[in-house]
């Protein structure tokens, strides 16, 4: 797949299927949009795209709740190619791009780029203080044809980032993983710790987020650890390590099962699988142990 950053002098122009989005989690509504456009593209022999921000406009504005992100942008690059996107363009979100109007941004970033065809949500809103919607876009029926992809819902609840940050705030990682599609995932790089957890028989890697993305409620729970290109079997404890050190920040901490191997350094991806357990103070090393030795075994259980 192809990565464009976008600017005037970069125009393609050739005829583009599209999917227009920020798409931060790249759930099952995402990928139902993304796949139209990349449907239609290959029916009538023309190239897909991805055109996307930079920045996630909301938190371009600071809103309330949209700060955390989803999902990192290699891995949202790398669904998009799985989803077999051909490119993938990316608009520098600033203060310009910010003040456009739908009309303006509809005339410089999609007619003037070649754009035959757009897939986007039904609830896309685009332009200066969200003028823009489906509507507007279908004022340009003649120069484009438009696919609105409806709201798609997991029982009742409408298949959205919204959600899916609500569903996690929870500890509901089973429940935000039938919305993405996959399990929700954390990637970060593994620095020193207190060692206590060596001390007494389960080293822990402590992970170092690259940035602020959305982690679920405190607690300990069934993990998949991608590391040095393997899949390693886990619990993850996300907390303030109450019963020794107790950190008024927040820490991700994973015992990797069977597993013995330094990774000072390295950037792993925890996989939420299961909420095990709340988080809680322990009044000696031998009642912690204990705890540790049946979460282990749940763990094995919950993963197989």
């Amino acid at each position: 797949m192809e990565i464009i950053n976008l600017n005037k002098e970069n125009f393609s122009k050739e005829p583009l299927a599209i999917a227009l989005g920020y798409f931060d989690g790249v759930h099952l509504g995402h990928q139902a949009v993304i796949l139209n456009a990349v449907r239609y593209s290959r029916k009538h022999q023309i190239k897909s795209a991805v055109i996307t921000f930079s920045t996630n406009p909301k938190r371009f504005f600071n809103k309330v709740g949209s700060t955390d992100l989803l999902t990192p942008k290699e891995e949202k690059i790398k669904l998009f190619q799985k989803l077999g996107v051909d490119q993938l363009i990316i608009l520098p979100f600033n203060k310009q791009l910010s003040k456009m109007m739908p009309d303006e941004f509809i005339k410089e970033y999609l007619i003037a780029q070649g754009v035959c065809y757009i897939s986007t949500g039904f609830d896309f809103r685009f332009g200066r203080h969200g003028a823009g919607d489906v509507t507007v876009l279908k004022k340009y029926k003649e120069v484009f044809k438009l696919q609105t992809t409806p709201k798609l819902e997991f029982g009742e609840m409408k298949i959205g980032t919204t959600q899916i940050r609500e569903y996690l705030t929870q500890g509901a990682v089973e429940k935000a993983a039938q919305m993405l599609g996959r399990p929700y995932s954390l990637t970060g790089k593994v620095v020193k710790g207190n060692q206590r957890g060596s001390e007494i028989g389960f080293p822990t890697a402590n992970i170092r987020l690259d940035e602020d993305f959305v982690v679920p409620q405190k607690g300990v729970y069934a993990a998949r650890v991608h590391v040095k290109n393997k899949v390693y079997n886990g619990m993850c404890n996300i907390g303030h390590n109450p019963t020794f050190n107790y950190s008024e920040a927040v820490s991700i901490e994973v015992n990797l099962l069977d597993f013995n191997e330094d990774i000072y350094g390295e950037t792993v991806k925890v996989e939420f699988i299961k909420r095990l357990r709340s988080e809680r103070r322990f009044q000696s090393i031998a009642e912690l142990m204990n705890q540790l030795k049946s979460d282990r075994e749940a763990v094995r259980n919950a993963l197989g």
